[in-house]
């Protein structure tokens, strides 16, 4: 999980992407709730839905997402279920009462959030590669809460001194190399995601991060729109010369799509 959460974190400063951890306690929870009532979802009905994203991927190349299943609606309890999920993992790192270790920190934060990556992986292929008017209703809306998802784990104290410590700590030379250079890129990220900051600047840094979500993602979607009308008709065969059959097959299904059938 740490080389996605790393790079994200450290993706806040230079693109203002978001992470996928979240840290906190009960109160956290109400206190996110309060500000964004449909972060968690307390609906009895969507809470015991059969979302096709929720489940471990079985398959071949150690499982893969059931594409032919997910429909778009799926999207926004899954990340919310992935956050409940991680929120509750992290939350138990923050509650050990054992001095902080890099097992029990580092290597448990590792583990965690294995329901909110695999969400997040198919969800970025969606926005990628499937995105469509109805996904970007879910991009528009979720993107600026994940964005404060991201702030609520970089910006809890408790996590931020168990981890503090075990990069402060002598004993940290007693790791190995690779041990020790994921500690420091724990450390790093969260101190560049404003860890360090006092609660008057973190509330700053937050709204900042949460309005850039929004911009970001509204420029995306422009950005797509403004390319999904130029495309390129090609009415001879012989343009496509040298291409596998596959893709002479999708140019004359999407020039069906584009109202140019028979062409490519």
């Amino acid at each position: 999980m740490c080389n996605k959460y790393i790079f994200l974190c450290l993706l806040i400063s230079a693109n203002f992407f978001s992470c996928t951890l979240f840290a906190g306690n009960e109160n956290d929870k109400n206190e996110l709730n309060q500000m964004h009532p449909t972060l968690i979802s307390t609906d009895p009905i969507l809470s015991k839905r059969e979302n096709p994203l929720l489940p471990v991927w079985t398959g071949q190349f150690g499982g893969v997402p059931p594409f032919d299943k997910i429909e778009v609606a799926d999207f926004i309890p899954a990340l919310e279920a992935g956050m409940a999920e991680n929120l509750n993992e992290i939350e138990k790192i923050t509650a050990n009462s054992a001095a902080p270790s890099f097992e029990n920190t580092i290597a448990e934060m590792e583990r965690s959030g294995k329901l909110l990556d695999r969400v997040r992986t198919v969800y970025g292929i969606w926005s990628s590669n499937m995105n469509n008017m109805e996904f970007e209703e879910v991009e528009t809306e979720m993107e600026p809460k994940l964005a404060a998802f991201s702030d609520k784990i970089t910006q809890n104290e408790k996590l931020f001194k168990r981890i503090e410590t075990i990069y402060s700590s002598p004993s940290k030379n007693n790791l190995t190399s690779e041990q020790q250079r994921l500690t420091w890129l724990y450390f790093t990220s969260f101190v560049r995601a404003g860890s360090k900051l006092d609660a008057k600047a973190k509330i700053r840094v937050s709204e900042i991060n949460q309005l850039l979500a929004g911009l970001f993602t509204k420029f995306s979607q422009h950005l797509l729109a403004d390319e999904t009308n130029n495309f390129l008709v090609l009415k001879e065969e012989n343009d496509l010369k040298g291409l596998p059959q596959s893709l002479k097959d999708a140019a004359a299904s999407n020039a069906v799509k584009k109202k140019f059938p028979g062409f490519w």
